[in-house]
């Protein structure tokens, strides 16, 4: 029997949702969950713009659910052009950078180039850095973004934290 005060934890993704607000910069937004190449599952994501884009903000929004209660873990506001070449000391944030870093070509600065396509391929939760304290939940990870203050895309990720056996 694995006592669950030292087991790992694995962080599954079980859906996901990309939503694009303004297509005509947006352009060509493919947002899939691979379940088959990870076997806690793998986002896969590429979009283009139809021009230079810079003042690219974001807020983040982690939530846990457990039974019927839901609580948010962490809320943070994001300068996007700034977020992937600083290295964040909120390890939520680290875990991400650093993954989209090592399989996407997203730039480190803006602008965004017009008509270059952008991908992150096969993200997965890195759950080597879930504390096993942590119980098993379900959560949700919802990511707004904006361009010069405009609502331009939303990505939602359903999953859960169970125990690794």
């Amino acid at each position: 029997m694995i006592s669950t005060a030292l087991a790992k934890m694995e962080a599954h993704m079980t859906n996901i949702e990309c939503t694009n607000y303004i297509p005509d910069i947006i352009m060509n937004v493919s947002c899939i969950l691979n379940r088959t190449a990870h076997k806690t599952g793998s986002l896969n994501m590429e979009f283009a713009v139809s021009q230079d884009v810079i003042d690219v903000n974001g807020i983040y929004i982690l939530t846990i659910k457990q039974g019927s209660y839901l609580t948010n873990f962490t809320a943070i506001k994001l300068e996007l052009c700034q977020l992937l070449d600083s290295v964040e000391s909120h390890f939520l944030l680290k875990m991400v950078t650093t993954e989209i870093r090592r399989i996407g070509n997203l730039p480190l600065e803006c602008p965004f180039k017009m008509n270059k396509r952008y991908y992150v391929k096969e993200f997965t939760i890195n759950s080597n850095v879930i504390p096993s304290y942590i119980p098993a939940v379900n959560f949700i990870s919802d990511f707004h973004i904006f361009i010069k203050n405009r609502k331009a895309g939303r990505i939602i990720i359903r999953g859960r934290l169970i125990h690794r056996r």
